[in-house]
């Protein structure tokens, strides 16, 4: 989804462009209506000058050197956090998560911090798998930002993944009655698809990308990628593969695009193309990515296979230690399905993974494995799950 500083609401109607290539203090979320809530955060298009490219992790500690001298700089903290989350989008790698985390330290607890940090602090808590509290603390920002875009649009994922379908209906409405219609409608086919209403889902996006559109790039690149799963979801392959090249033709595409489109590659049985697509990654050694291509190697009888396994076991090693284990429980599972072939094992991480997030990845997963493991009824929670709404 896009990452922070994307929407700014002007009067309910306008989306302005957001995160620009020198990484502006625009980057940062500043959104809100104006005209309900003058006291709120401006834009400002000052560029922080620094010695370093901002986007390079040299320029990142230049941004922590600056916060250091003021950690109560909601505006330093914001950019900090926000470029340290944008490297962990690209990396994978769960030490930039803890740095934009302890940016933020000095408002952990604030009832009422400012905007911008408040709506990192969701994205934080979210991107840790604490969907819960996330969506609780951003429909608290809500209740005092009421036509903040982007928190209803984190609020929607954030409890689609905790499972509670309704409350996240509900944001996506809200998206809609603030007159975002096309994110509104990629934030509903998120939860059709999390329902198993894959066909459903690509009939309501498909109109919507049959020509250009005048969406911030980010946006787009977003919706694009949600209408492509819904592609791939629907078994419309073709079109998937249309629809996740022209997203990842976009600057600054996440490891989760590149190994989505991956997925589609290798279950169609393209671990060559796949290969070439994870080779334009920017950060091939995510273990995410590693994963692909340790299994389009097998597949391929590639001289890599073994280093590849080896560095993934050494990755998942490094996660335990790290206390982060919980954020591969996806990767884990797939490494015993397709690389140790041992369903079994895969199903129990793939069942640890379904109590942690409720997402159609997660549902598609549960569901495989469980049939690869000659025990269908083992995923019967899914379609338990999934009556209720």
């Amino acid at each position: 989804m896009p990452s922070p500083g994307f929407f700014r609401t002007r009067k309910r109607s306008a989306v302005t462009v957001g995160i620009a290539a020198t990484i502006a203090v625009a980057a940062m979320p500043l959104f809100g209506d104006e005209s309900s809530d003058p006291a709120g955060p401006q834009v400002d298009t000052v560029v922080l000058q620094l010695a370093e490219s901002a986007d390079s992790p040299q320029g990142l500690a230049a941004r922590w050197r600056v916060l250091q001298r003021d950690p109560g700089d909601a505006e330093a903290a914001g950019r900090y956090a926000g470029l340290a989350l944008r490297h962990y989008a690209l990396s994978g790698d769960a030490r930039y998560l803890g740095y934009a985390e302890g940016a933020l330290a000095h408002w952990q607890d604030d009832a009422n911090p400012p905007l911008p940090v408040w709506l990192l602090r969701g994205r934080i808590l979210q991107t840790q798998h604490r969907f819960v509290e996330a969506g609780t603390d951003l429909d608290r920002l809500l209740a005092t930002h009421r036509h903040s875009v982007e928190a209803m649009l984190l609020a929607a994922d954030a409890w689609r993944r905790a499972g509670d379908i309704d409350r996240a209906r509900s944001r996506c409405a809200g998206l809609a009655l603030a007159g975002f219609a096309e994110p509104a409608s990629h934030c509903a086919a998120d939860i059709l698809m999390s329902l198993g209403k894959a066909g459903e889902a690509h009939a309501l996006l498909s109109p919507l990308h049959t020509g250009s559109s005048q969406a911030p790039q980010e946006l787009k690149q977003w919706m694009l990628t949600v209408a492509a799963d819904a592609a791939a979801a629907a078994g419309r392959d073709p079109r998937a593969r249309a629809l996740y090249e022209r997203a990842l033709a976009i600057p600054d595409a996440s490891i989760a695009m590149y190994a989505s489109y991956a997925d589609l590659l290798l279950a169609d049985g393209r671990p060559d193309e796949a290969i070439a697509a994870l080779a334009r990654a920017p950060d091939q050694d995510a273990d995410a990515l590693l994963l692909r291509r340790a299994f389009a190697a097998k597949q391929l009888g590639g001289t890599d296979f073994e280093v590849l396994c080896e560095r993934l076991r050494a990755g998942f090693d490094e996660a335990r230690q790290l206390g982060t284990a919980a954020l591969h429980l996806r990767e884990q599972a797939l490494f015993e399905l397709w690389i140790d072939d041992d369903p079994d094992a895969a199903l129990a991480y793939a069942e640890q993974n379904w109590t942690l997030q409720k997402g159609w990845e997660d549902a598609a997963l549960f569901i495989k494995v469980a049939r690869a493991a000659g025990r269908p009824e083992a995923a019967g929670a899914v379609h338990d799950w999934r009556q209720r709404f």
